[in-house]
């Protein structure tokens, strides 16, 4: 899936004449890939992002304090982010700081056999976002764009399993009136990867009025993992 993220090419308004600006998703459509790192047989990642204030200076701080060691620094380059890779000093974990671009959110990622005490100490020395937090910045936005910078965030956030009060979050922007928000919201849905988002990426597919938005929702659809049978 190739899609343009930087959202300058995004148009903010219907490009179909008739319908109405949203789709109305009806309650029965309810229920990107970490870095290679050098550390082998890691279990899932688990993505981190700090809340406004916190930044590369103080993971390197902490890479310091902690003995991590450094691997590798790769600069920005394209839709390439800014990336610095830090191996703790059991191996149990290599610690990536990432830039984004395609999606404009700094965010860590931690892989490895045994990551557990190093995402501890990460969330315990750092200022990160949680699911309460990232409720209370969505359901705090007043405009647009600040919903669109909320949304950006929750997507990488959602990097463990299903919580049912953040998909509830995603769901709601899905449905906001604006196409574009809409489209932010099926990006965020694309980095989260949860099964139990297919219901309503089809349902925007096949229903949304306007067709850059089905167009999203049709290659974001073919990415995510079919739901499970009962």
């Amino acid at each position: 899936m190739t899609l343009d993220t930087g959202i300058s090419n995004i148009s903010d308004g219907p490009d179909d004449p008739d319908g109405p600006d949203s789709p109305d998703i009806p309650d029965s459509a309810a229920p990107s890939a970490a870095p290679q790192d050098p550390v082998p047989d890691r279990s899932p990642a688990t993505r981190l992002v700090p809340k406004d204030g916190t930044g590369r200076a103080d993971v390197e701080r902490l890479a310091g304090r902690f003995g991590w060691s450094h691997h590798r620094t790769t600069e920005a380059s394209g839709t390439a982010p800014f990336e610095i890779v830090w191996i703790s000093p059991d191996r149990g974990a290599a610690v990536h700081w990432i830039e984004g671009e395609l999606t404009p959110v700094h965010y860590l990622v931690v892989g490895g056999p045994d990551i557990a005490p190093t995402v501890e100490l990460l969330r315990r020395e750092l200022d990160l976002h949680d699911d309460e937090s990232l409720a209370e910045l969505i359901d705090g936005t007043r405009d647009g764009s600040s919903l669109m910078d909320a949304l950006n965030i929750l997507g990488v956030h959602c990097s463990g399993p299903y919580e049912p009060q953040l998909f509830a979050l995603f769901r709601w922007a899905l449905n906001d009136p604006e196409p574009l928000v809409r489209r932010v919201a099926l990006l965020s849905v694309a980095n989260a990867g949860w099964p139990e988002f297919r219901p309503l990426v089809e349902y925007l597919r096949d229903h949304d009025p306007v067709a850059v938005v089905r167009e999203d929702a049709t290659a974001i659809a073919s990415t995510l993992p079919e739901t499970e049978s009962p």
